[in-house]
């Protein structure tokens, strides 16, 4: 897509979105569309910085809080609890490891036509009582990459 087709789209999406177009909120659009990612606005920041954008961190934290709430991007906890932003919006889980920090996209599993997530929120109100608001699901272990170096460790032990 050129340049000038990819910042219609991204003006209208914001509009459709219910928000006004602003540089900062163009620039970080315009990052996530080039691939999936997750990332810590810390991150984003200094990314965006290398490509020359002028931003403050302030300025991009704020942007990020903006386009979580209008559905442009999903923000989760990473492994050590930081906040991280999706470009992937589409239902999905995170495998998470717990080593090196690497992230996953998991597909939507289903259950009896039901997607996991919908199944736990119904059964955690069922038996609890509690309104559940948003339910997910993030699985943490180690990736096949550490799990290869803790075995290499263990058999030289």
């Amino acid at each position: 897509m050129k340049r000038d087709e990819q910042d219609n789209t991204l003006r209208d999406m914001m509009k459709i979105h219910g928000l006004r177009y602003s540089k900062p909120r163009e620039a970080i659009l315009r990052f996530f569309a080039r691939r999936d990612r997750h990332i810590s606005a810390e991150d984003l920041y200094l990314a965006l910085k290398k490509e020359g954008k002028n931003l403050s961190l302030s300025t991009v934290y704020l942007n990020l809080s903006v386009l979580e709430n209008a559905g442009l991007i999903r923000e989760f906890a990473g492994v050590n609890g930081e906040a991280l932003y999706d470009s992937n919006i589409s239902p999905h889980y995170h495998l998470q490891c717990k080593n090196c920090g690497d992230i996953y996209d998991l597909p939507v599993l289903t259950t009896e036509g039901m997607p996991l997530a919908k199944l736990l929120k119904e059964h955690a109100e069922t038996t609890s009582g509690w309104q559940v608001d948003e339910p997910g699901l993030n699985l943490r272990g180690l990736c096949s990459s550490c799990q290869a170096v803790n075995d290499a460790e263990a058999n030289r032990k």
